[in-house]
């Protein structure tokens, strides 16, 4: 039964897809082309006017580059296991090799219908309809699963807490199709003890004999991999001789905050861990934006930033700007810009006034520091003095949100590992830091939100941080 519907399924995602890609094309060029004729007697014009057999032939080599595209990219393959995102990124992707083959197609052909403005419609036409069809086909899937149909035999081998963690999921989510055949483990401890319901079946030596009486699509390892090397070993050579696919956990450590991503180096199969937010769109939206609002910001703000010059020169002898070395994403060293909001020898005096410190932790922080000067007072206020960072935000050092960049000195007397996770992200101009009391707040309260920050990073945080920074630096809340 589910071969059958499997079969069927693939089968009517094939045709659907070249279906859709040739509509798509067909309703582009009505669209594009239609409000010179009679819209209906364009069509039939369009279609009755004579082939040329050179173009019948480049007609069907594309439609065969269309499927191989798609069949490419994996979209024909089961997605049980894979997330929705995953299959419309997978869509898009052959949409677009799909779209620079039709733009080939229409040069070697001399089809005058086709340019570029054409293919981008065609584009944006056919990823919506496949996407479309694709997303009624998962809930339709889902439903027919939840209904017993569609369903795949799952065997287990193992049957520790991983195992018994897999099967429970795998119990719940009914619209996967998976049914339970019963897990396999050597463990005399695991023996006649049901996971999740399912029965045990024998030790991992007697997969042969088990897969040889039952029916197998599927396979799940997941016994420990450090004390059963050899059993997982023997597990895989028995399936994969048979053919059966074989899932293998890849939580192979027990990790807290990491997101595990399986991957390919040169041929060899790797899970990759990430504890940080991984290349997206979204890294990329905040990259752009950071560009955007930066130059935006700088050419709105110029009369204010040479304003501020110009009273940092009447109100003490010194530079412009303070230029300080800090730590950036993965501890790289950059120049940091900032407004001078100190006298000249402020550096050359910290050793000496280290003693009045009033701050736990690493950072050095005095409420009425006498090294500060009268508009550097205001400036550390209404954080004036931290624009010039929109400039090491074009270079892309910083971002606009962000854990702030710690100093050399500061980086350096961190002593907790856990803290050190902050530099796993570019820094920024503000932060969840700045707009939760700033300087009232303690070191230790201050790189837990960082990390906080860093765990629950979206751009909708980001666009939350924005707008509550601006009421924190107009009450010069914990500011110092």
């Amino acid at each position: 039964m589910t071969q059958r519907y499997g079969a069927l399924s693939n089968f009517f995602l094939k045709v659907s897809d070249l279906a859709l890609v040739v509509c798509s094309l067909a309703l582009t060029i009505v669209f594009r082309y239609s409000p010179t004729h009679h819209n209906v007697g364009f069509a039939f014009d369009y279609l009755s006017e004579r082939i040329k057999v050179s173009n019948a032939l480049l007609g069907v080599a594309l439609l065969i580059t269309w499927h191989l595209a798609f069949a490419v990219q994996g979209l024909y393959l089961s997605h049980r296991f894979a997330s929705q995102r995953k299959e419309l990124k997978e869509v898009a992707q052959a949409i677009v090799f799909c779209s620079g083959v039709l733009l080939v197609a229409a040069q070697t052909g001399h089809w005058p219908t086709i340019n570029v403005v054409t293919v981008l419609i065609f584009a944006f036409v056919s990823f919506s309809f496949i996407a479309g069809m694709r997303l009624l086909l998962r809930l339709n899937l889902r439903r027919l699963r939840k209904h017993g149909h569609n369903v795949k035999a799952l065997l287990i081998v193992g049957g520790g807490s991983r195992s018994r963690t897999f099967a429970e999921r795998i119990k719940r989510r009914l619209d996967l199709g998976y049914k339970l055949v019963g897990y396999v483990d050597s463990d005399p401890n695991f023996a006649h003890e049901p996971v999740a319901g399912a029965p045990w079946l024998g030790t991992v030596d007697d997969l042969p004999s088990i897969m040889s009486r039952e029916v197998i699509d599927e396979a799940t390892i997941a016994l420990p991999i450090k004390s059963h090397y050899s059993q997982i070993e023997f597990a895989i050579g028995v399936l994969e001789e048979q053919g059966i696919t074989t899932h293998l956990l890849s939580d192979l450590f027990p990790q807290k905050l990491a997101r595990s991503h399986t991957g390919e180096l040169d041929g060899v199969p790797i899970v990759s861990l990430h504890s940080v937010p991984p290349f997206s769109w979204q890294t990329e939206a905040k990259r752009l934006f950071d560009v955007l609002v930066g130059t935006a910001l700088l050419l709105l703000l110029l009369p204010l930033l040479v304003a501020v010059a110009v009273a940092i020169k009447l109100d003490s002898a010194g530079p412009v700007f303070f230029v300080q070395d800090r730590f950036g994403l993965n501890k790289r060293r950059f120049r940091i810009l900032k407004f001078r909001t100190m006298r000249a020898d402020a550096e050359a005096r910290m050793q000496e006034l280290e003693h009045l410190n009033e701050k736990s932790g690493p950072i050095f922080k005095i409420k009425n520091d006498p090294r500060i000067t009268r508009i550097g007072r205001w400036l550390r206020k209404t954080s004036i003095d931290e624009l010039p960072q929109l400039i090491n935000v074009l270079f892309g050092e910083m971002s606009i949100v962000g854990p702030r960049p710690l100093s050399v000195r500061d980086a350096l007397r961190m002593e907790l590992a856990w803290q050190k996770r902050r530099f796993s992200v570019k820094p920024g101009v503000t932060c969840l830091w700045q707009v939760s009391g700033r300087s009232n707040l303690s070191f230790e309260q201050w790189m837990e939100l960082d990390l906080e920050y860093i765990d629950h990073w979206s751009l909708k945080l980001d666009a939350s941080i924005l707008l509550r920074t601006i009421p924190a630096i107009m009450s010069a809340r914990g500011a110092s």
